[in-house]
């Protein structure tokens, strides 16, 4: 495993660095409260997770939403950030300070305060190996505009506008006696003559849609991350 990351390590770095944005850091101060990172990589295949997962993951959600190529990018970046979250962070800085909950909020004295190692953080908080990998993924999917959150009826509406699949599509209002799930009920009633279906994590809110011909594929594949989609 290591060889080869390390073989591909030269290669991440230069294709990062030709394409992405810089940020201007001279006003970013990185500051950690984590005392000591993990030091043990999590473990894939022990638990039978490997790229080919992600891969089927983001060929169903991303379909012809994005290019082979770019496909590729989405999963060689969750790929990383589940084998080796501390490479993940070095290789891919820009975009891993980007997807932390608090990028561009700014303390009390005007300072953006960031953790310098966002993925290695959630790594090491995690008791084990599948809350971080649903988190991970969950954070370069909503990057793409493959996943959205919303936790009642109202965010749930604007959630889809997050959606590259639905935001060209008006849904409904909510009613008043609405709810997350009951609304997106609604929503099915209406994606479901398009061919799509509104998926949402069980005990939680995260939302994807897909074709409805691979739901039963889709949910199956998350499964093997302990990710529970269901349709209300």
């Amino acid at each position: 495993m290591k060889r080869t990351l390390l073989s591909i390590l030269t290669f991440l770095v230069f294709t990062y660095a030709a394409v992405s944005q810089t940020t201007d850091y001279s006003k970013v101060i990185f500051s950690s409260k984590i005392y000591e990172y993990k030091n043990d990589e999590p473990r894939t295949q022990e638990l039978g997770i490997d790229k080919e997962l992600l891969s089927s993951i983001i060929d169903n959600l991303g379909d012809s939403l994005y290019s082979e190529k770019e496909k590729k990018d989405i999963v060689d970046k969750a790929w990383l950030a589940f084998s080796n979250p501390k490479l993940f962070d070095f290789v891919f800085k820009d975009f891993a300070v980007k997807t932390i909950n608090n990028w561009g909020q700014v303390n009390a004295k005007g300072e953006l305060v960031l953790e310098p190692n966002p993925y290695l953080t959630e790594w090491t908080i995690n008791s084990d190996e599948f809350p971080y990998f649903q988190l991970a993924l969950s954070k370069i999917l909503s990057h793409y505009e493959l996943i959205t959150y919303g936790d009642d009826a109202e965010g749930v509406k604007s959630s889809f506008n997050e959606l590259l699949i639905t935001k060209n599509i008006n849904f409904q209002d909510p009613k008043d006696d609405d709810w997350a799930y009951s609304y997106l009920e609604t929503v099915n009633a209406d994606l479901a003559p398009k061919g799509l279906v509104a998926l949402v994590t069980k005990g939680y809110y995260n939302i994807i849609v897909c074709k409805l011909e691979k739901k039963d594929e889709i949910t199956e594949l998350f499964k093997k991350i302990e990710w529970d989609f269901i349709q209300p």
